[in-house]
């Protein structure tokens, strides 16, 4: 071992210390600390007084809904007969994700009916489905969402409720026929340069009266 190198003790050199950097910063409890949150939390609370408040006492004031709203769902009727839309045809029941509808039919001579039809609202998804697959419009989306409630029972849907939600509320833009007309491909335009063919000019006679196509065998 080499005794001439010096030891720890006997090192020279510059040396970085924290100690005055630790001692300035503020910390969580020190008083610049707390003075300058307080003073921070008061400038966003005088910022804000003089601001038009947003706030909208429901249910007291309704805030307009967006144009394009949809919220509960609600069964309707035929708007130039006055009967139930819906015919029972159960295809909002197949293609429901979470299995919430339920419909029975009622077969009639004219058309078919629904004999009963229940929506579990608690477990909706709204996810739509079942007013895009619907042949009839008769079930559509609302522009509302006041069915708030404290008792889970209230959310199971009959066919009068659900009528009687379609009658309460402005009934939304979307429905069965216009939706599926927004999803099919639009038709591809014809070509601007294509032309309609000319017609045939039909044929002239002959000078002498000749037949112009040429004599022509005899049919016994």
């Amino acid at each position: 071992m080499d005794s001439s190198r010096p030891g720890p003790s006997e090192r020279t050199g510059p040396t970085t210390s924290t100690a005055g950097s630790e001692r300035t910063r503020p910390t969580d409890t020190s008083p610049l600390f707390v003075i300058r949150a307080v003073a921070k939390a008061m400038w966003v609370t005088l910022f804000n007084l003089f601001r038009k408040p947003v706030t909208v006492h429901y249910p007291d004031k309704e805030r307009a809904y967006p144009e394009r709203y949809r919220g509960l769902l609600a069964l309707v009727y035929e708007p130039d007969t006055g009967e139930e839309a819906c015919i029972g045809c159960r295809l909002c029941e197949f293609v429901c994700p979470p299995a919430v509808i339920k419909v029975e039919m009622l077969k009639s001579e004219k058309r078919n009916y629904a004999k009963t039809f229940s929506l579990e609202l608690y477990a909706c998804e709204f996810c739509e489905l079942c007013v895009q697959v619907c042949p009839t419009d008769a079930i559509v989306m609302m522009k509302s969402f006041d069915m708030a409630t404290a008792d889970r029972r209230e959310m199971l849907l009959d066919k009068d409720r659900l009528h009687s939600i379609g009658l309460k509320y402005e009934e939304s833009w979307a429905t069965g026929n216009k939706l599926r007309d927004m999803q099919t491909p639009p038709k591809a335009p014809a070509p601007a340069h294509a032309k309609p063919a000319a017609p045939a000019a039909a044929p002239t006679a002959a000078p002498g009266g000749t037949d112009p196509v040429g004599p022509r065998a005899e049919t016994v």
